[in-house]
């Protein structure tokens, strides 16, 4: 990351805000993971999971200074996990006062509608060029190799679902259907990025991991998961689904009282 550049956007951002907050008479801002969305006319909150964060040795100590430093100019601290950080592990430990509000997800609500099994295997594509590309060649010969209908979600917006021999390679869904395709799978190959991880935990579904090369929070998350739920990982350009072990995250018993609830009420206005 280039620390200027960096520093030029947080400033950027915070001076836009100040200026919205007075002209909108804001109470509350509510940012994710923005570290120039706040205003010393509202009441600021920080949602992140990411205080402690993972990278080169030589300069993880300075990068996690820095993010510290910052995210204490807001008043509340909201990490969207489970106490003891059981989705998020030690990417979420830290000795600042926070709140824990819960996995965050569009998946919450999700049941498990018992649809009819039409895939073996979902492949979640994402990620920047040229790995997402790489990882889509990499998943369609794994699947063209295998003997089962397979689904392929390949996150490009302009194309139409088509079809290649076993595999149903669809582009960009909305939720209704995103959602429909999850249920008819048995099985989901995606990266280890946190926001998926949330997912899958409301989805229930037996994952395989691929982490993104060279994103080291992918690559903590994905040995994380394997050593927690015995769920496989595979590196990018190494993947082998006759050496997989598909697992699900397991459920945590809902608290009495909703987190995410409990941390609004104790937001001073």
């Amino acid at each position: 990351m280039q620390l200027p550049k960096f520093i030029n956007r947080i400033i950027k951002e915070k001076n836009i805000i100040e200026k919205i907050s007075l002209e909108e008479n804001i109470d509350i801002i509510i940012s994710d993971n923005r570290f120039g969305l706040r205003s010393k006319s509202a009441t600021n909150i920080f949602i992140t999971h990411q205080l402690n964060i993972m990278g080169p040795l030589l300069v993880t100590k300075l990068i996690n200074v820095i993010n510290r430093k910052i995210i204490k100019n807001f008043d509340h601290i909201w990490i969207p996990d489970f106490e003891n950080g059981k989705l998020s592990g030690e990417l979420s430990k830290n000795k600042m006062k926070c709140l824990n509000i819960g996995p965050l997800s569009r998946f919450e609500k999700y049941k498990n509608d018992d649809s009819k099994i039409l895939y073996k295997y979902l492949a979640i594509i994402s990620g920047p060029e040229p790995h997402r590309s790489l990882l889509e060649e990499e998943i369609t010969s794994c699947f063209l190799q295998s003997n089962y209908q397979c689904a392929i979600i390949n996150g490009k917006t302009k194309e139409n679902k088509k079809l290649i021999e076993n595999i149903s390679i669809f582009s960009h869904l909305e939720i209704k259907d995103f959602t429909k395709l999850i249920s008819s799978s048995e099985l989901i190959i995606c990266r280890s990025g946190y926001s998926s991880i949330m997912d899958l935990y409301y989805l229930q579904k037996k994952v395989m991991f691929i982490p993104t090369p060279g994103q080291t929070e992918q690559e903590y998350l994905a040995k994380y998961y394997k050593k927690k739920y015995s769920i496989s990982f595979f590196k990018q350009g190494e993947i082998d689904l006759k050496k997989q072990n598909f697992n699900s995250i397991k459920k945590i018993p809902n608290p009495k009282k909703k987190l995410l609830k409990v941390a609004f009420e104790k937001v001073n206005l």
